[in-house]
């Protein structure tokens, strides 16, 4: 994405447009859908609390009454700050645009991103028609973005968070072991789990194995996760019905990285040259319950800033001409 100033993105004419351009085929999509925009307040004078991936890298600024105030860091939390506080029951179908703001993880980052999402919220237990529904929606996206190609890649955190508590694993050797995951390391996964015994460390061992050579049927833990498998295999079949032939889907099964905020099978669009998904979302039915409210929820958000990044570098992988 153009970058003009350090860390915050100058958007000139062609950028500009082509980002208005996608912000609003994707929200009409979304209302097609039947889900309504909400637009959350940039600033917040709550700081976020929990394990969400982005705690600790909000921007903090100093209000007119010497008050600390954080930027919107990250629409789903700010989307729930507000539901709770507002709303009696939720509104099942709601969707998002706009810029957040949060400290990068890589240096070629910028502070500011552009995001559309939406969020699929539900009071009772319909949690697998919901996420059939946005598995549909998300199937939609490429085309509304006039992408050529790309891959669905699918996992559900609970393929290692169940066996780990399992085994009573936590702390700093839980965290190691998902780190070892994350970025496919399996020399990394011994030293994570020593001195949790023989046994333990065997079957942890087989099982990132099994993850990464994609055969989780021969993990130890096959029978503990068949519900999670299933899952995946559920939201694997209605891509395939949704997706156009040019993005095929891919099951990866070692991807863990949202294992401290995600309850259900997640999904992640990836394209070629493309140094990070594009969109992604999951269920995640612990965050209203932590805020009080016994609902559950799922959504996905699509980063148009990566996608401008893309088109920027690789415009032979977008379709229409009037993007």
């Amino acid at each position: 994405m153009p970058t003009h100033r350090p860390l915050f993105p100058d958007l000139l004419f062609e950028p500009a447009r082509r980002l208005r351009v996608w912000e609003a085929r994707l929200m009409a999509l979304f209302a097609d859908a039947g889900y309504a925009e909400l637009r959350p307040s940039l600033v917040s004078r709550k700081l976020t609390t929990g394990t969400h991936a982005t705690l600790g890298r909000e921007k903090l600024v100093l209000d007119g009454e010497g008050g600390v105030s954080a930027l919107r860091s990250d629409f789903t939390l700010a989307l729930a700050d507000l539901l709770v506080v507002r709303y009696a029951d939720p509104p099942r179908r709601v969707s998002y645009a706009g810029p957040v703001f949060r400290e990068p993880e890589g240096a070629w980052e910028p502070t500011e991103r552009f995001e559309v999402g939406c969020e699929h919220t539900q009071p009772h237990d319909d949690g697998e028609d919901a996420d059939r529904a946005l598995c549909t929606l998300l199937a939609r996206v490429p085309e509304a973005l006039g992408l050529s190609g790309g891959t669905m890649k699918l996992g559900h955190a609970d393929l290692v968070r169940r066996p780990l508590a399992d085994e009573g694993v936590s702390g700093a050797r839980r965290d190691a072991y998902v780190r070892a995951l994350s970025v496919r390391a399996l020399h990394a996964v011994p030293a994570a789990i020593e001195g949790l015994g023989d046994g333990p460390e065997a079957r942890l061992l087989a099982h990132a194995r099994a993850l990464l050579d994609d055969a989780p049927e021969a993990s130890p833990y096959a029978s503990l996760v068949r519900d999670d498998l299933e899952a995946i295999e559920r939201a694997a079949s209605v891509f395939r019905e949704a997706l156009p032939a040019t993005v095929p889907v891919r099951r990866d099964y070692a991807d863990v990285t949202g294992i401290d905020f995600y309850t259900g099978p997640t999904f992640a669009l990836w394209a070629p040259f493309a140094t990070a998904e594009l969109a992604a979302g999951g269920r995640y039915d612990a965050l209203y319950p932590q805020l009080g409210k016994p609902w559950r929820a799922a959504g996905f958000c699509v980063r148009l800033s990566r996608v401008l990044d893309l088109h920027e570098a690789h415009p032979e992988l977008f379709t229409r001409g009037d993007a």
